[in-house]
């Protein structure tokens, strides 16, 4: 007995040295830190995911494909490679079967194709549970929130912009739970006619990295150098639609150009209140997730002739470096938000959506509402795959409790950068000196709205700096604006083609000289908010 025993202790010290030498292996090839996290990620999935309870019905909806398991089984065996060819698959709803096409996304994003939950495309015929959308994405949240796509989503929709149909989805595979997914719409020429906004398809082009069909990776192609790199991605005639894109490219390319004749030019080609709200909900949601490169779409309105963008992809607080409040996220923007009149619009969409998201709570009703809806599904999901580390490719299984982490962290992230993002729009702090002239410096990033009530009935030309402005009627009074300057960092390259540039905000120092002497009683107040300035001493 004791032989046996002696016998069985000497095992199990063997195998606890082979446990120890693996995991000493295991940190020096990958690191301790990313091998922690890995090994954390990978016990809590077993452990705390498999103590949870009966979770109860699905909020979700549950969406059932079924496909050949011999055509799967020739997807998965050549991924990221197969992710561009279709096979032909069935959707089941309510008992129903609806004939679909099915392929796997493939790259860009690991997370789309590594591990347990891989991202697909269905493309479905007219009659279909979804109509009228006919291709649907379903993919591998992001983030171990799983949310945070679909609230970057929201948050732009509840700004105005367009958006695609998005919803998360408890997804089905061949009869095996995948697990919550985030299913949203693929665009194309039918965008607004599934809107009804008009009853035909209208020119929509695609601004992405090029189509995969070789084991190869094509090389990025910044998007705004040649109109050619958007894809079309319509049945409609692109006949003028073409001409009007390669206008907006010669635009930003053409030097010659002042910056008065960029603007009336692009206002001509572009629909600027759409594009003001779309880069004040880039702001907003804190995403540089839209770039030269990709994640971008144009539509061409059938009401206006104008183009305005869809938000894609959005990965709310994925912030560019230092969290500028101007953003350079493309050749398009690098001009928009150089015209002083076009970034003020900006910065003030973005203060509404602001107060309305983050003071009066709105962004905080919609969030707890949706993870109230998610956590039957979460808890059910023994298939959660995402990023573990800062490592592409480090996708492995995460736990519950990895989730419950990240919606507190999200929403701890959203509150302290809306509370940040609200004060720089806010400031009110102006030095103001009265005599001859009005001066007036600060070191904050707003602009300033000078108001004043005269009895001139041709607008006053007001001198501000070197620059002459013509007053302009407002309620009865006549206002100016005195717009900040901004200027690249030192040492940038201030060019329409600089990768992930911002724009800083100079001091103020400025002399106004009013035509009859500085008004008695002017009005100075935050352009962007309307609230007056408290005079720093």
């Amino acid at each position: 007995m004791r032989q046996r025993s002696s016998g069985t202790g000497a095992i199990w010290l063997v195998l606890l040295a082979v446990v120890f030498i693996s995991g000493i292996v295991f940190m020096v090839l990958l690191g301790p830190d990313r091998a922690a996290r890995i090994a954390v990620a990978s016990v809590l999935s077993t452990t705390v995911d498999g103590l949870a309870e009966d979770p109860g019905p699905h909020r979700l909806r549950v969406v059932e494909v079924e496909i050949d398991q011999t055509h799967l089984d020739s997807l998965n065996s050549d991924l990221p490679w197969s992710g561009g060819y279709n096979k032909p698959a069935t959707l089941l709803a309510h008992g129903v079967e609806f004939p679909a096409k099915f392929r796997y996304r493939g790259l860009y994003s690991a997370s789309h194709y590594l591990g347990g939950k891989r991202s697909f495309r269905l493309r479905l015929k007219e009659d279909n549970p979804f109509k009228p959308y006919r291709k649907l994405n379903f993919i591998n949240p992001k983030s171990f929130n799983m949310l945070n796509n679909h609230m970057g989503m929201w948050i732009a929709g509840h700004m105005g912009v367009a958006v695609p149909w998005n919803e998360m989805v408890y997804v089905r595979l061949n009869g095996k739970d995948l697990g919550v997914m985030e299913m949203y719409e693929q665009p194309d020429g039918s965008f607004e006619r599934i809107r009804h906004l008009t009853q035909g398809d209208v020119p929509v082009y695609r601004g992405d990295f090029k189509r995969i069909t070789t084991p190869t990776l094509p090389e990025k192609i910044t998007l705004w150098r040649d109109a050619a790199n958007w894809q079309y991605v319509s049945d409609a005639d692109s006949t003028v639609a073409s001409d009007r894109i390669r206008a907006i490219a010669r635009v930003i390319v053409d030097s010659t150009l002042s910056l008065e004749q960029r603007r009336d030019t692009l206002a001509r080609l572009i629909d600027v209140d759409a594009f003001a709200r779309y880069f004040a909900a880039m702001l907003v949601v804190n995403t540089k997730h839209m770039d030269q490169f990709h994640n971008q779409w144009l539509v061409m309105s059938a009401r206006t002739g104008l183009f305005y963008p869809i938000f894609w992809d959005a990965l709310l607080m994925f912030p560019p470096a230092n969290e500028p409040l101007y953003f350079i996220n493309d050749a398009l923007a690098h001009w928009f938000l150089r015209i002083p009149e076009w970034r003020l619009l900006r910065d003030r969409y973005a203060h509404q959506a602001l107060r309305e998201l983050h003071t009066e709570g709105a962004f905080t009703r919609e969030y707890d509402a949706r993870i109230a809806d998610l956590i039957p599904s979460v808890l059910a999901d023994r298939n959660k795959y995402g990023h573990v580390s800062m490592m592409p490719e480090d996708v492995h299984r995460f736990s519950v409790t990895h989730v419950i982490s990240s919606f507190a962290n999200m929403r701890a992230t959203v509150n302290g950068y809306w509370t940040g993002t609200l004060a720089r729009l806010s400031d009110r702090t102006v030095r103001v000196e009265r005599g001859a002239a009005l001066h007036l410096t600060s070191t904050n990033e707003v602009p300033v709205e000078l108001r004043w009530r005269s009895l001139d009935q041709l607008p006053p030309q007001v001198i501000v700096g070197t620059d002459t402005i013509t007053a302009e009627r407002k309620d009865g009074w006549w206002s100016i604006i005195v717009h900040r300057a901004v200027e690249v960092p030192d040492g940038s390259w201030d060019h329409p083609f600089a990768n992930w540039l911002h724009y800083q905000v100079r001091p103020l120092d400025v002399h106004v000289r009013f035509p009859g002497g500085v008004p008695s009683a002017l009005r100075i107040t935050n352009a962007i908010t309307d609230e007056g300035i408290e005079e720093a001493p």
